[in-house]
């Protein structure tokens, strides 16, 4: 397959290429998306063919699977030398609605969740949707490396206040695959205090390195622990709602799946359940080579920037298509571009955004994630670039965000001096 084949996505329903949505994170709607995690890339084509099969069949009942907790435990084995009993999982709808069904089982209203900052902003919403106390982690930011890494003081500090963690690994949005060594660490200090662990392993098909779950290393621990794992960014198929739960305590994925039965959340739809079942019996292939080529991507957009582009450090992920992009270095320019043409970066019509995705939207027509949105004001330098589409498209991206950062150094020179110093 050739992953360089652009296609036009604007023409359905996706929200990554919707109008509005665009305009709510950069006051642009016709700026390029390179924000939502989906990709522009097709499924891959067992799963197309499979598709096609079932809308020229024309009939769309209840479907049934009896071989799904099979075909995904060889899966993992393959992709990841996981072994995992199928006892041990759970089919659900989707990683977002198991995690929060995971926070009302675990916890009760008042009690402490701890999720570490920066965070896939979700997260932090189930927490105050089921009238938990949010306890953030803020990760430790070194500047000048341009890195973060898990504060295990801090932790330490927190940690007695809580009842839950909401963990991510890889991590969103800053790509990190932790180590086998720092889940060992997590999984004892929550052991130790009585802290059950969620943790959302959904980008970890797309790891660029060897990657451990974080439900192998709590099982050999014993530590409470819910894994969520899920074909939707692995295979490109997002909107399909399906994911895979894994439990270290079995009474507790008892209560799971009682608590699906009673919501009647029991049975992902044909599509869905087509899809998933012909992806991973059949789809590695595919996603190797999607693997090579997203990693080479990543690798295109750290050169670029060290060539044309210094004032920008891009965080290379250790997986997935999304990382995060620091544009420290040029925030006082864009604040002096904000002062002289508030009209461009009006909050009211870009909620969702913050002064450096506005900037990117008006001066350079690109799309990106507010870094504000994964945890405040303290990601305002940041944007989360999604770079699961075309090469092409992202060299063209990069071109016009260089112009627009030569405009702001052409118009405000006296705030580039002071950025500089």
């Amino acid at each position: 397959m050739s992953f360089d084949t652009m296609t036009d996505r604007r023409c359905t329903s996706s929200v990554k290429w919707n109008p509005s949505a665009i305009t709510n994170i950069c006051n642009n709607p016709d700026a390029e998306p390179f924000w939502v995690a989906d990709m522009d890339f097709a499924v891959p084509p067992e799963a197309h063919a499979e598709a096609k099969a079932l809308a020229e069949h024309g009939i769309f009942g209840y479907p049934i699977a009896t071989d799904e907790k099979t075909i995904f435990a060889s899966f993992v084995e393959t992709r990841h030398g996981m072994t995992i009993n199928e006892s041990e999982l759970s089919i659900s709808p989707g990683v977002l609605s198991s995690i929060s069904l995971s926070v009302e089982l675990l916890s009760m209203e008042g009690d402490g969740v701890i999720v570490p900052l920066p965070a896939y902003a979700p997260f932090m919403r189930i927490v105050k949707l089921h009238n938990r106390t949010l306890i953030p982690w803020p990760m430790t930011h070194d500047s000048k490396r341009h890195t973060f890494t898990l504060d295990w003081a801090y932790l330490e500090t927190i940690v007695d206040q809580a009842k839950l963690l909401i963990f991510c690994s890889p991590h969103n949005p800053t790509g990190i695959v932790f180590s086998e060594e720092e889940l060992v660490r997590v999984a004892q200090i929550c052991k130790a205090r009585n802290v059950a662990i969620i943790s959302d392993e959904i980008h970890a098909d797309l790891s660029f390195k060897p990657f451990v779950s974080m439900h192998t290393v709590a099982r050999s621990l014993n530590a409470n622990t819910v894994t969520c794992m899920a074909p939707s960014k692995t295979f490109n198929i997002a909107g399909e709602h399906y994911s895979v739960t894994l439990f270290t305590d079995a009474s507790l994925k008892q209560a799971f799946e009682k608590r699906l039965r009673q919501l009647w959340m029991t049975r992902p739809a044909s599509y869905v359940t087509a899809l998933v079942q012909v992806s991973y019996a059949k789809g590695l292939p595919w996603l190797e080579e999607l693997l090579t080529y997203l990693n080479d991507n990543a690798v295109f957009i750290t050169d670029y920037l060290a060539r044309h582009l210094p004032e920008l450090a891009f965080l290379k992920p250790d997986a997935s298509f999304i990382g995060l992009i620091d544009a420290g270095r040029i925030m006082k320019l864009i604040e002096a571009d904000a002062e002289a043409n508030p009209d461009l970066y009006d909050p009211e019509t870009s909620p969702d955004g913050s002064m450096l995705s506005r900037f990117l939207g008006q001066r350079a027509r690109v799309a990106c994630s507010a870094g504000t949105w994964f945890g405040g004001d303290a990601y305002a330098s940041f944007i989360r670039f999604n770079f699961g589409t075309q090469r092409a498209r992202i060299e063209a991206a990069f071109d016009r965000i260089k112009t627009a950062i030569r405009f702001l150094k052409e118009t405000y020179p006296l705030s580039d001096e002071q950025d500089a110093r």
